[in-house]
Formats: structure tokens, sequence, C-alpha cells
């Protein structure tokens, strides 16, 4: 049976902290609002967009919000790459882990297009066969929803090992979905009392971990 591992994008495969805050920000300046600290807007992060939306708009609890979530898609999209960067060496680990026969993919609430174009871009997607955005199932994490709708893409027999992530819906999701967690410190998502299988200051980390497991199995 193919073991699999599955990744939350933002804050653990990818430091998209700057272009969220701009998208955010050029979103409240549409409505004349002074621009949030970078900190306060990525504080909002991590469960999906209509969640940052109406945080980054509460002090101006009349605007609309659905308003708010196609601007704040708009903006974002025009400025989706212009730092955001992946963490150090991870695709050298996904690559490590594709070449050991792993299944690897990517559950976020990221929309399902900026997360494809991100991966794309950074040339992640290439080990990452499946994307599943936060608007490709009808929920979200921490659901396992979209988590097992991953699974069941990379293969009907694809048997999920570890879920990893920076923040307490990743470790939601993916315990409920029967897979062990990573937590990854170095992102920047918090935890609400959870107690991961796996906590980790790099993905390299992480990857090494995995493949002294894997190569015990052996």
């Amino acid at each position: 049976m193919p073991t699999a591992i599955l990744f939350d994008l933002d804050g653990t495969l990818v430091d998209s902290r700057a272009d969220l805050a701009t998208g955010a920000n050029l979103m409240r300046a549409d409505h004349g609002l002074a621009p949030l600290p970078v900190a306060q807007i990525v504080s909002y992060v991590g469960n999906g967009i209509r969640k940052l939306v109406e945080r980054t708009l509460a002090d101006r609890p009349e605007l609309d919000v659905t308003a708010g979530v196609s601007a704040m898609k708009r903006h974002y999209l025009a400025h989706l790459l212009d730092e955001t960067r992946a963490y150090p060496r991870v695709g050298a680990c996904l690559a490590r882990l594709a070449k050991a026969g792993i299944l690897l993919g990517v559950v976020t609430n990221k929309p399902e297009e900026p997360a494809r174009r991100i991966c794309e871009a950074l040339d992640l997607a290439q080990f990452l066969p499946v994307i599943v955005g936060g608007d490709t199932c009808p929920v979200l994490k921490p659901s396992p929803e979209p988590v097992l709708f991953a699974l069941g893409q990379l293969g009907p027999e694809a048997k999920g090992i570890w879920f990893v992530g920076d923040n307490y819906t990743d470790l939601q999701a993916g315990a409920a979905a029967g897979m062990k967690t990573c937590f990854c410190r170095f992102g920047f998502g918090k935890t609400a009392g959870e107690m991961p299988d796996l906590a980790v200051d790099s993905l390299t980390e992480f990857t090494d971990h995995v493949l002294r497991a894997e190569t015990k199995l052996d």
C-alpha cells in the first residue's frame, strides 16, 4: 500500500506573509482604511480567505465582507509572488520524499487557484500531484474532509501517514483523518492545545525523520 504525506502550504512550504499582507492592506485601502501591520494580518491567517477578510475589516463591521473577499482575491493575485518564497530546502526535501516512493500533496485553506500558481512558480508542483484548496471541498480544515479528499485523489489505496502544518487547523484535520501530525515551529500559525506526534524547526528535520523511519521498515 503506497504511503502519503500531506502538507499545508502557507507557513509550512512557503513564506507568504508579505504578499498576504499586501493583498489585505490594498483591500483596506479600497475603503480608505489605513494599513495594518504585517504581523497583525498574519495572525488572522489560517481559517480561509473569508475569515481573513472579516478579521482584517473588524474595525469596520458595516462593510460588505463578500465584496471584501472579491477585492482581496483580486489584489492578492496581482501580488501573489512579489515576495513569497519557499522555505529553505523545501524543493530538495520534497524530491527526497518523492524519490523514496512516498505520495505527496497539499491541503490548504487558501483558494486552489493561488495555491497552484504558487506551487508551479516555485517549482514545487512537480512533486505535488494533488493540491486541494479552500474552495475545492465544501468545508475547510480543521474538518478532515479535504484531507480525505486529497488522499482519494492520490489513489484509492493511498495511506496517509503524516499531515504536516503550522496551525491548529492542520493538526486537528490530520488527526481526525487518522494521520500522524507534524507541527512546523518555523511557520506563522499556532496550536490550540493539540499534541502533535512531531514538532520540527525545518522541513529537512521532518524529512530526515521520515526517511529514517522508512529505512527501519525495509
